[in-house]
């Protein structure tokens, strides 16, 4: 079976397009760990990688039987972090989420999804979308409006490295974004599963580049 990952900005449509992919092909969609897990009053840092984890198995489960979407990526941690310096959640630095991540990767108990699918559209949609949507209070939709460019960076640069890892899609509305996934899914691989090259690469990105390069990160990415 396949397990892809749906990303974007907040107000995208990421989940409201996992429900409806999920339920159009009979997948199983796993959703963000805020909907599945209550956070702890005195939540120590790793509780969230854990989760991530948690998230990891059942697609692996659930994938014996059927198509797995996961809603937001495993390795958000590393990205998210990084678009805002390492200065958010008590300034968790890119070695701490690593030392966490690594021994998994390793260990082949967390991989990558088969492929990302990448949701984007322009600020005023996100804006307007926002503003119509009275089911989700979105109380970060502010602060996640700057992850945007760093978070396009980011994934351009994964794919670059490993070609048809990432797929960026036009969101338009739930029913094209559909369409065109699912016509995406016949190519998806899981060959970059567990791949270390990957993982090492990742890092190396994101540790030698600052999320607010611009002009000259589009230059420099491509020397790894």
């Amino acid at each position: 079976m396949t397990i892809i990952s749906i990303e974007g900005a907040s107000a995208v449509g990421k989940t409201a397009t996992s429900i409806a992919l999920a339920r159009e092909n009979q997948a199983f969609h796993i959703p963000e760990v805020a909907a599945w897990w209550e956070k702890p009053e005195r939540a120590y840092p790793e509780w969230f990688f854990e989760r991530q984890l948690d998230r990891w198995n059942i697609a692996l489960e659930k994938e014996l039987h059927t198509q797995v979407i996961i809603d937001i990526d495993l390795f958000q941690p590393f990205w998210y972090n990084w678009s805002f310096d390492f200065t958010l959640f008590d300034g968790q630095s890119l070695a701490f989420v690593e030392r966490f991540y690594r021994p998994l990767i390793e260990q082949q108990k967390l991989g990558f999804p088969d492929t990302y699918f990448v949701l984007y559209t322009d600020e005023a949609n996100l804006r307007q979308r926002k503003a119509g949507d009275s089911t989700r209070l979105r109380r970060g939709f502010e602060l996640n409006l700057q992850f945007i460019e760093p978070h396009k960076r980011y994934f351009k640069a994964l794919n670059d490295f490993c070609p048809g890892l990432v797929h960026f899609i036009e969101s338009v509305d739930i029913e094209s974004n559909i369409g065109k996934i699912r016509n995406e899914l016949p190519h998806c691989t899981d060959k970059h599963r567990y791949s270390i090259e990957l993982f090492d690469f990742m890092i190396n990105l994101l540790s030698t580049h600052q999320a607010n390069e611009g002009e000259q990160y589009e230059k420099d990415m491509y020397r790894f």
